[in-house]
């Protein structure tokens, strides 16, 4: 089953939209205007799949980035030829974006509920959003159905429930959520999982495989092993994650279907 994690309690009398909302806003503020390194984008996992599972760019191959954050995916596909939209929850971040882009697309709305018409995109991604919802995954599923195009792709990515993380829940339990401490954050899934909340919401799955062994590997040896964080740990992890099985160690799951 997928397993919730939680983070220390903010303010309780936030609404969860106003939570997600200081969470992105927060990112905006410790992040520079590293978006602009497009190299950064072009070495990552997820964009080795979106170049191979992608539609061929044109100026009018609609492409919604949900939860688009600092932009730079939206900046990457405007480049490579297609017609990107950004969304993001954080009213700064939207508000600067579009000072900054005033000839791209950007919306402040929830993933959950847009205001884009019915078969409006050719390609849908996300990266690190979808989970972020206590009652689940299918709000987010249902509307990337409901805006993409018969044919259309959906390309995210999301928490893996990984084999080590399952090893530790078996010995110690999983976490349990105190209403007094802290509060849900996200969850993470399988494989099988990720293919079923596609089926369900009326994908066929077209590729999954597990990514971000080296930030995994980092974690593991904080949280195992009390080791720092820092350049030690990330390069120890560097030299360690091609030996290593992504089934076990790997931080994220990507996912590609396409709306039938």
């Amino acid at each position: 089953m997928m397993r919730a994690d939680y983070s220390i309690k903010s303010d309780p009398s936030l609404t969860e939209e106003d939570r997600l909302d200081n969470h992105w806003t927060e990112n905006w503020n410790k992040i520079d205007n590293q978006r602009r390194a497009q190299w950064r984008i072009k070495v990552r996992p997820e964009y080795k799949v979106v170049r191979k599972y992608a539609p061929q760019p044109g100026r009018t191959v609609r492409v919604l980035d949900g939860g688009c954050g600092l932009g730079e995916w939206c900046i990457l596909l405007k480049n490579l030829g297609y017609e990107p939209y950004g969304l993001d929850l954080s009213t700064p971040t939207v508000q600067a974006l579009r000072s900054e882009f005033p000839d791209m697309h950007f919306v402040r709305e929830d993933i959950r509920k847009t205001s884009f018409d019915d078969n409006f995109f050719d390609l849908y991604i996300s990266w690190g959003t979808f989970e972020h919802f206590e009652n689940g995954l299918q709000d987010c599923f249902q509307e990337a159905y409901r805006v993409l195009k018969p044919g259309g792709s959906l390309i995210i990515s999301v928490p893996f429930y990984n084999r080590r993380l399952k090893d530790i829940d078996a010995k110690h339990g999983a976490p349990v959520k105190d209403n007094a401490i802290n509060e849900f954050y996200q969850w993470r899934l399988e494989p099988d999982e990720l293919a079923n909340e596609f089926k369900i919401n009326g994908f066929e799955t077209k590729h999954i495989e597990p990514i971000y062994t080296r930030e995994g590997l980092n974690r593991h040896m904080h949280h195992a092993y009390g080791f720092p964080y820092g350049k030690l740990s990330r390069l120890s992890a560097l030299a360690l994650s091609p030996f290593v099985d992504p089934r076990k160690y790997a931080h994220m799951l990507i996912g590609v279907a396409t709306k039938k």
